[in-house]
C-alpha cells in the first residue's frame, strides 16, 4: 500500500516509501517500536534508578506515569526528556 499526503500547495502525493497515516499497519508498528525503544527502557529506568514504586500504562502512544515519591517522578521527567530527545533524530 502506497503513502499518500499533501506536499505545501496542496497537491495530493503517492510515495511507495512509509505506511498511510491511520493505516492498520501504523499502530501494529508503533507498538513495535515503542516496546523497545520506552517500555524495556523503562523497566530498565526502574530496576536502576526507583527508590519507590513506579506505575507506567502506556495505550498506543500515549502514557502515564504514577510515582511514589516527587523526587522519582523528577529524575524520570528529566531522564524521559533526554530518552525522547535522543531518539527524535
Amino acid at each position: 500500500m502506497a503513502a499518500r499526503g499533501c506536499d505545501g500547495r496542496g497537491q495530493v502525493t503517492r510515495s511507495e516509501l512509509g505506511t498511510v497515516q491511520g493505516g492498520s499497519i501504523s499502530p501494529l508498528l508503533a507498538n513495535i517500536y515503542l516496546h523497545y525503544a520506552f517500555d524495556l527502557w523503562v523497566e530498565q529506568w526502574r530496576r536502576r534508578h526507583a527508590k519507590s514504586d513506579v506505575i507506567i500504562v502506556r495505550y498506543a502512544d500515549d502514557w502515564v506515569a504514577g510515582f511514589q515519591f516527587q523526587d522519582d517522578a523528577e529524575r524520570f521527567e528529566r531522564a524521559v526528556a533526554q530518552r525522547l530527545k535522543a531518539n527524535s533524530g
